[in-house]
């Protein structure tokens, strides 16, 4: 049932969102030991259908289940799944990369060197995209009736624990020896209209890539794990996309436009958790509410570093430039900038794309605070909206503080007792950080990038649109993990 916009909701179906509608029950999924857990338990429970739509998919993916009798490894896994229910399908779409991205991915599917699904599994890559972009989108539908969206692949280099320890030897991937380093990332769990959304979503692109339907999902199956306790009941959720115009199909902003909103609606704070921090329109929208005498306070998490050849440079030099704007723009000192740090280790790299305001939103999804997921990256967000409701604004507020904890190295009762004395996010941080090995620091020193870097950077690694193909030959976006 599609729920129509009201004055005291931001979304607005047909120009920021796809869709608004309703979860009967949510949950945020904090790192990859509880999404790969609850995935899996949920995937158990599957009848019909599971759809698992990506950027990337890896069968030697280990999912650290320790269940008798059910393999760890993802594509065993599927394939048991798919073996011991003759009704169950399974269809994934991945997309279909460019060769500058082939470190880390297996053999094709169905190759000799690659996984070899069970009949009952049907794979296919996406290329659907315009030159230098990506099928960035991470959604699995089971069932038709609960679905996954947010920032983490079925792929390896994901899982991790919200301890981040880096001598954890679970987190080291099939074939190597020594872990990979910590990542902090969230998922949303959604079910009912938010998850039938979901389910459109997935079988518009499948029909896209392979010119056939999915099947409809019909079906009064409840594969919700039972672990999983939502945060939130009765919930109205939006749907944003960004699409590129590719060929006959028209370009589709959600994701910005609903930011954009979203950060105008901001009263008390903007909290932001994302991998890159370069979008420029999005960008100038804080700059302009931290010129307001009386606008919101704007907490960011970002990571330290990227990686990557091209990368690193490029998107630490986008993100500088906006650092230093948001930074002259400041005039009243409500906008701080944090990379989580473990001392003598390497730093947890923040992956997950991850907005609250004033505990009224949360908005959990695939784009990344960039110019390319505005507008030339396929990707899939979902916001929650509390409505005013106490107790919605309560579980919001919740999640908010188990991630400042995390990243605090504290207890979630602590940021509580803070925040509620203070009624700052920044004096929370400030006051916290520092008190345990793992913590918070702020951005300090902003390295003043070249023209030629800034060039390479807005031209190549995150334009703010499709490219004009020449015919000259392509450049490659990046060679890491979006």
């Amino acid at each position: 049932m599609l729920i129509a916009a009201q004055p005291n909701t931001l979304f607005k179906p047909g120009r920021n969102c796809y869709r608004a509608t309703s979860a009967r029950r949510a949950a945020l999924l904090v790192d990859g030991d509880a999404y790969f857990r609850a995935f899996a338990h949920a995937a158990l429970r599957a009848r019909h259908s599971i759809i698992i739509v990506g950027w990337d998919f890896h069968s030697q993916t280990r999912l650290h289940l320790n269940a008798p009798g059910v393999p760890d490894l993802l594509g065993d896994f599927l394939n048991f799944l798919v073996g011991r229910n003759r009704r169950l399908r399974v269809y994934i779409l991945a997309w279909d990369y460019p060769l500058v991205f082939a470190k880390g991915r297996e053999p094709p599917v169905g190759s000799e060197d690659g996984w070899q699904a069970h009949r009952g599994i049907t794979f296919h890559y996406d290329g659907n995209c315009p030159l230098r972009g990506a099928l960035h989108q991470k959604i699995v539908v089971i069932d038709g009736t609960v679905a996954f969206c947010g920032g983490m692949d079925l792929t390896v280099g994901r899982w991790d624990t919200p301890a981040h320890e880096w001598c954890d030897s679970h987190r080291t991937n099939v074939g190597e020896t020594e872990p990979y380093a910590p990542v902090h990332d969230v998922m949303l769990i959604v079910d009912s209209g938010a998850a039938r959304a979901l389910h459109s979503i997935a079988s518009e692109r499948w029909r896209e890539a392979t010119g056939r339907a999915l099947p409809t999902a019909v079906t009064r199956s409840d594969p919700w794990p039972e672990s999983v306790v939502p945060i939130l009941a009765d919930v109205t959720v939006g749907v944003a996309r960004t699409v590129p115009a590719w060929g006959d199909r028209a370009a589709i902003a959600e994701v910005e436009s609903l930011y954009l909103d979203m950060i105008a609606a901001a009263k008390r704070f903007i909290y932001i958790e994302n991998q890159y921090f370069t979008a420029k329109s999005l960008g100038e929208a804080l700059a302009a509410r931290l010129a307001e005498p009386n606008g919101p306070e704007i907490i960011a998490v970002l990571r330290l570093a990227s990686p990557g050849w091209l990368e690193e440079p490029t998107m630490t030099a986008l993100r500088s430039e906006l650092l230093r704007k948001l930074r002259d723009a400041d005039l009243h000192g409500r906008f701080r900038a944090w990379y989580p740090d473990t001392p003598g280790q390497p730093c947890c790299d923040v992956h997950s794309k991850l907005m609250v305001v004033d505990d009224e939103w949360l908005r959990v999804g695939s784009a990344n605070f960039a110019n390319r997921s505005m507008g030339l990256d396929t990707e899939c967000d979902l916001v929650v909206e509390a409505r005013r409701d106490p107790a919605k604004r309560a579980g919001i507020a919740a999640a908010r503080n188990a991630l400042l904890a995390e990243h605090l190295g504290v207890a979630p009762h602590e940021v509580e007792d803070v925040f509620a004395l203070s009624g700052s996010l920044r004096a929370t941080v400030e006051s916290l950080a520092g008190r345990s090995g793992r913590t918070l620091r702020p951005f300090e020193q902003l390295d003043t990038p070249s023209s030629a870097i800034l060039a390479l950077a807005t031209g190549v690694a995150d334009p703010e649109c499709a490219p004009v193909v020449t015919g000259e030959l392509p450049v490659p976006a990046t060679a890491a993990s979006p």
